[in-house]
């Protein structure tokens, strides 16, 4: 009987290990210039990069630390896998207009969301919506003081722009 028990504690143990290691938060590599590297996951350059483990599992989120943007610019029009998607996983009119952004807030990143074909892509939410929508943001920071800055500094260029509290997302899927 207490060997039972002690297996059974023992299992219940490591399957609150398992738990806790997929709902861990991961600071995010907010400088456009040091991007996280990762053996099994290779941000694009549009991604908001994050640190993930050194051991992933297949199917399993891994999550971002919280975080504020500055979402720049929706793109209401965009069409989600068909000719917007010319650059296959990305749109390259939109990422032009990313890289030209890049050069102004040059402490960082500014990012891009684009719904097009790509398993392996980096995913954003508020809150727990995913945010099924193709945008443009700047990473504005981990407190909501330090993204009005942000916000400040990008009204002038994009008069409706918002904030928004996110959090970047990466399920190394296998199928």
């Amino acid at each position: 009987m207490r060997v039972i028990l002690r297996l059974s504690i023992f299992a219940v143990f490591l399957s609150f290990s398992f738990i806790a290691q997929a709902q861990t938060a991961y600071p995010v590599c907010a400088n456009p210039k040091a991007p996280c590297q990762h053996k099994d996951k290779e941000f694009a350059v549009y991604e908001l990069s994050f640190h993930l483990p050194a051991r992933m599992r297949k199917n399993v989120d891994y999550k971002s630390v919280p975080f504020y943007a500055v979402v720049l610019k929706t793109y209401k029009d965009f069409e989600a896998g068909g000719d917007g998607c010319d650059g296959g996983e990305f749109s390259t009119a939109i990422e032009t207009e990313r890289k030209a952004e890049q050069k102004l807030f040059t402490t960082q990143k500014v990012f891009a969301s684009y719904q097009c074909p790509d398993m392996g892509a980096v995913e954003y939410f508020s809150g727990n919506k995913n945010l099924n929508e193709t945008f443009m943001a700047v990473y504005g920071g981990t407190s909501q003081a330090e993204a009005q800055g942000v916000l400040e500094k990008a009204r002038p260029r994009y008069p409706q722009a918002t904030l928004k509290r996110m959090q970047a997302v990466y399920n190394w899927i296998y199928q």
